[in-house]
């Protein structure tokens, strides 16, 4: 518990850090909002514990800002009532199926929407790198988030043995975190080998 919730709470301080400093949000828009959503949930709606319900409201508060900085730095791309309606119906569409799923599966610890969002979250930070490059995301990040899950599916894995959709998601989430980390370690590589070529005396 301790690891997910320390080496989660690290990649979103650095999502931030590393959104301010390239003037991009790291965190795709549905991944934030399904994120966002959850922890309004489980923080102040249904809260199951009082420690993970601080650990919650922490990471309620950090992706407030990031989900601020996409509406920020998004301004330019989108028209501002196209994407403050997008962002409104993604609030409400995420938070109604992470309700409706804790209510359906009686999973009163949002396990099952927690690990549906991860893995939506795995695919579309690969299909970001693939798109932007390494803009709002680094190897720093990709770790510490790869290592925030992978404590997260040991601990849940010891409540849910028996559980056949959960252990397909951990080990889903799994192989795409070590192929994201794969390719932005690949990118930063070829960024730099571009950069000195580029830097060379003529």
């Amino acid at each position: 518990m301790f690891g997910a919730a320390s080496f989660w709470t690290i990649a979103y301080i650095l999502i931030i850090y590393k959104g301010f400093k390239d003037q991009f949000c790291g965190m795709p828009l549905a991944s934030i909002c399904a994120n966002i959503t959850w922890e309004f949930l489980f923080t102040f709606l249904m809260p199951f514990h009082p420690l993970q319900q601080i650990v919650t409201f922490i990471w309620f508060l950090l992706d407030c800002i990031i989900l601020l900085q996409a509406i920020y730095y998004s301004k330019d791309t989108y028209p501002k009532r196209t994407l403050h309606a997008s962002v409104f119906a993604l609030l409400v569409i995420a938070l109604l199926l992470h309700y409706g799923m804790a209510v359906e599966f009686h999973d009163k610890l949002g396990v099952y929407s927690a690990f549906g969002i991860n893995l939506l979250m795995s695919i579309l930070f690969i299909k970001m790198l693939l798109s932007q490059e390494l803009q709002g995301q680094s190897l720093s990040i990709a770790y510490s988030k790869m290592i925030g899950t992978l404590c997260a599916s040991i601990l849940c894995y010891s409540f849910f043995p028996h559980s056949l959709l959960l252990a397909i998601m951990y080990i889903l989430i799994l192989i795409l975190d070590v192929v994201y980390i794969v390719l932005v370690n690949q990118t930063s590589i070829q960024t730099i080998h571009n950069s000195s070529i580029n830097t060379k005396p003529m």
